[in-house]
């Protein structure tokens, strides 16, 4: 009778903390590793299972840091520092998603530091702009969230970005711009960053024929894509005379 009573109460038990533990984010397959190299604000090379990997962080973009006489993109040797500091020379935890790896061959992770995710320090601080990673989106409403923080604040990258979007709203919502000044899309917020409501890049230096080439969030070639002009949908790229990459 006693064993019947202890199952019962583990069982009220079990339903009682079942919603806790749904809000979590189901855990993907996780790498003890050592930074051996930081490399910009989004990867770095980690000595992991016997070989030296090289690992992008998931969801986030930073601009690129200069190397010898190139100057680099803004704000990147800042983000390069922020990283350096975070996890030079540290043990840290990899844990990966539904895709493991990009078209580069490189490790697709959520780099955690003891409870600390640095994709998500390395945005909070302005030092990298959220982008999906195809399948790879368990932590993204925590990754924007972090963002909207920090572009509120205007840190970083976002020290000269107009105003953060207000919170969404029940009801129709708002049409947003389309035009500025009756051109399809609206300027970039620096060199390399287009604002959450235009996120497609439009690139002029086509060094072709062509007027321009724009790029969707997630594909290989956005992160090192600068851009000249910022489109909310593809047939607003196309409008301004732009094709899609094919890369």
């Amino acid at each position: 009778m006693r064993w019947a009573v202890r199952i019962a109460l583990l069982a009220v038990l079990a339903l009682w903390l079942a919603p806790a533990w749904s809000q979590e984010p189901a855990r993907g397959r996780s790498l003890p590793a050592a930074v051996v190299k930081v490399l910009s604000g989004d990867t770095i090379h980690v000595f992991v299972n016997g070989d030296v990997e090289h690992v992008r962080y998931i969801g986030v973009i930073a601009p690129q840091p200069g190397e010898g006489d190139q100057a680099g993109e803004p704000q990147g040797n800042e983000a390069l520092r922020f990283n350096r500091g975070l996890v030079s020379a540290k043990n840290v935890r990899l844990e990966l998603d539904i895709q493991e790896r990009d078209p580069e061959g490189r490790l697709l992770a959520y780099v955690w530091l003891g409870d600390v995710m640095v994709n998500a320090e390395v945005v909070a601080r302005g030092y990298g702009q959220v982008v999906g990673e195809g399948p790879n989106v368990r932590y993204q409403d925590m990754l924007l969230r972090r963002q909207q923080e920090a572009r509120t604040a205007r840190l970083g990258i976002w020290k000269t970005a107009g105003p953060a979007p207000p919170p969404a709203r029940s009801g129709p919502a708002a049409p947003e711009p389309r035009t500025t000044q009756g051109r399809p899309g609206v300027p970039p917020t620096n060199g390399w960053t287009c604002p959450l409501s235009h996120p497609i890049k439009g690139d002029f230096r086509t060094y072709s024929n062509e007027r321009c080439i724009y790029h969707l969030p997630g594909t290989p070639t956005y992160a090192e894509t600068r851009t000249n002009r910022c489109y909310a949908t593809e047939d607003e790229a196309r409008q301004d005379g732009c094709r899609r990459s094919r890369r």
